[in-house]
């Protein structure tokens, strides 16, 4: 099977990347030359997808499309909005129609969990979604405009939660652990914070690989972690695994609610059961960034 990859040289996408080309020909676009470790992992094909797609450097026939590209401005609202269209709106709308006339047979969409907003308990795929923000009502945004194509090949959702692990910069559980290193006080709104239940970078990665493989799949599901923790328990479990002492201060009356995903589908559909439990991610995560 040929599959094109989005993102490949991304946190998600280094790992999706090696597990795709154990058993596919995977054509990975980048925006850059691709790292000397990655190099040998498929055919590379060099295309910023903040500018228009050019489909004559894509193959001729392909079979799934994964997109888990995104642009490097999505927190930069408003100033960074038309990049963040560009790649999570614009670049779909190209890739789907390069889709249909590659004569794909699926297209996964990596679109986020905060579609569904803050809420109390667990986000079923089946819920309302009430996206939080520019970044994932542009997802959302994404979501919608795929399913029309439904007619013409099978488009697949996926919203991950918090995906986390080592060599990963400027995310949630990245950023609380470079404070905690750093012996920064880490101030949470309420006490003990908004839950979640976040994903493991390796997880994640089985979950889209086993969209790409899996013979039938409902269109959404939601790629999300077993253990529900709080920011707090996050927070602690760093300064465990670093063996300090965590300096928390909790402001405000309450976090606005909960994000955590509910992920009996992953495990029904896609066949995936989390395999990293949450105190190892973090061990990970604070031994690499101390090295």
């Amino acid at each position: 099977m040929t599959v094109l990859l989005t993102g490949a040289t991304g946190f998600i996408g280094r790992q999706l990347l090696r597990l795709l080309s154990a058993e596919h020909d995977v054509v990975a676009l980048a925006r850059g030359e691709p790292p000397k470790a990655l190099s040998d992992h498929g055919t590379w094909v060099r295309q910023d997808l903040a500018s228009p797609l050019d489909p004559a450097k894509l193959p001729a026939q392909v079979q799934t499309v994964v997109h888990l590209a995104q642009s490097e401005r999505y927190r930069a609202f408003p100033e960074g909005a038309g990049d963040v269209v560009a790649v999570n709106v614009d670049a779909v709308a190209a890739l789907a129609d390069y889709a249909r006339i590659a004569g794909a047979r699926r297209f996964v969409l990596c679109s986020t969990g905060g579609v569904y907003g803050f809420r109390d308990g667990y986000a079923r795929e089946q819920d309302p979604v009430a996206p939080a923000g520019f970044y994932p009502a542009s997802k959302y945004a994404a979501e919608v405009l795929l399913a029309p194509y439904r007619d013409l090949f099978e488009p697949v959702v996926l919203r991950p939660f918090f995906v986390y692990g080592a060599g990963q910069r400027g995310m949630l559980v990245a950023g609380l652990a470079q404070r905690v290193l750093g012996g920064e006080r880490v101030t949470i709104d309420g006490d003990p914070g908004l839950c979640c239940n976040p994903t493991h970078v390796r997880d994640a990665a089985r979950a889209i690989a086993a969209a790409v493989s899996v013979q039938r799949l409902p269109g959404v599901v939601n790629v999300a972690g077993d253990e529900a923790v709080t920011l707090t328990q996050i927070v602690t479990g760093l300064a465990a695994a670093a063996g300090v002492q965590p300096l928390i201060a909790h402001a405000g009356e309450g976090s606005p609610g909960d994000l955590l995903g509910d992920n009996a589908r992953m495990r029904e559909a896609l066949g995936v059961t989390p395999q990293v439990a949450l105190h190892e991610g973090l061990r990970e995560v604070v031994c690499e960034l101390r090295s």
